[in-house]
């Protein structure tokens, strides 16, 4: 019974997908589960010396440590994170230890967020300041109107901010709902360039329709319409003078293809697997000339994976991109 109940646990402990180590008060290894032996690529360990088959240096510190009760420790092996705990029962040491890699990522991404968010938010700020303390001693009616434009320009930027910060908390979130109705593609892709006229004759750039007249989407308007505008005015601002921004769809295997093609400045090759994410920049001092809040493409992203599709990139630099947006072309 006995021998029964300790092939269970062995299996039990074999089973888990954290590591387990169990030396004696010679450091010699009397146990070793298969996470742990196939993670530090040792077979066959029990009975040897530790420091002859375990080639990690943080493992080794922590053995040698005076332990009375528990000692715990964040670690690397193999250049993931581990948390690991030492115990010292009755003259061995149990060491265990558990990949928190995915939480180290998630904390240094909140705290990357929270950081861009500061930073975005602090920059408009210290303008109004500095325009509001201008504006105390002024008193030429002209230079006043500047500095109001000014102080305007930068509300609205913080109004943007919060906006995309609202609107993709809830896409994250899965709390915005997705109502979808067919819609007319042409119509919708001539509405925005309506919209994005001034940015575009500002910038000198050609917008092209080149929807058919036919083509339809299913797919929830409004935010349809954000991902469009999105993608299409960093079309715009990122292209060259006398450039153009062409949109174009195509049906095939049931879902649609929407393209946003420039003949803008282009994306890094080493870029394109970032531009989605928040906050990143290609060109950070481009971008900040050019305004937008940086999660732009990110909200393209969420709103396409909220209608079962993705967005794809590809870009030459100094020759330009093209985005599309892949959805299902039915309900």
């Amino acid at each position: 019974m006995k021998n029964h109940l300790e092939n269970i646990l062995v299996s039990f402990l074999d089973y888990l997908k954290e590591g387990l180590i169990v030396i004696d008060s010679n450091k010699n290894i009397q146990y070793m589960n298969s996470y742990a032996k196939n993670l530090l690529g040792i077979k066959n360990p029990e009975g040897k010396l530790f420091s002859e088959v375990v080639k990690n240096n943080y493992l080794y510190s922590l053995i040698s440590a005076d332990i009375k009760k528990e000692l715990k420790e964040e670690i690397v092996i193999n250049d993931d994170i581990f948390l690991a705990r030492v115990l010292n029962i009755n003259g061995m040491k149990v060491i265990h230890f558990q990949d928190i890699t995915p939480f180290e990522i998630y904390k240094q991404a909140k705290k990357d967020f929270v950081s861009n968010v500061s930073h975005e938010l602090k920059t408009p700020i210290t303008v109004l300041k500095g325009v509001i303390e201008t504006l105390e001693n002024e008193e030429e009616p002209e230079i006043i109107k500047t500095f109001l434009k000014k102080a305007k320009n930068r509300i609205q930027q913080m109004d943007s901010l919060i906006n995309d910060l609202l609107i993709l908390a809830k896409l994250e979130s899965k709390e915005e709902k997705i109502q979808k109705k067919e819609v007319k593609l042409r119509g919708l892709i001539n509405s925005i360039f309506e919209d994005l006229k001034d940015v575009a004759e500002e910038k000198d750039v050609k917008l092209i329709n080149k929807v058919p007249t036919d083509s339809t989407v299913f797919v929830d308007e409004k935010k349809f319409v954000i991902l469009m505008k999105n993608l299409i005015e960093n079309a715009i601002k990122y292209n060259k003078k006398e450039g153009s921004v062409t949109v174009e769809s195509t049906l095939k295997n049931s879902k649609s293809y929407i393209s946003v093609i420039d003949t803008g400045i282009g994306i890094p090759k080493e870029s394109l697997p970032l531009i989605f994410e928040r906050f990143y920049r290609v060109d950070k001092s481009r971008s900040r000339n050019v305004g937008g809040t940086g999660l732009g493409l990110s909200i393209v992203k969420h709103i396409a994976e909220a209608h079962n599709g993705k967005v794809q990139v590809e870009s030459k630099l100094g020759e330009g991109s093209k985005f599309t947006v892949i959805l299902p072309s039915g309900e």
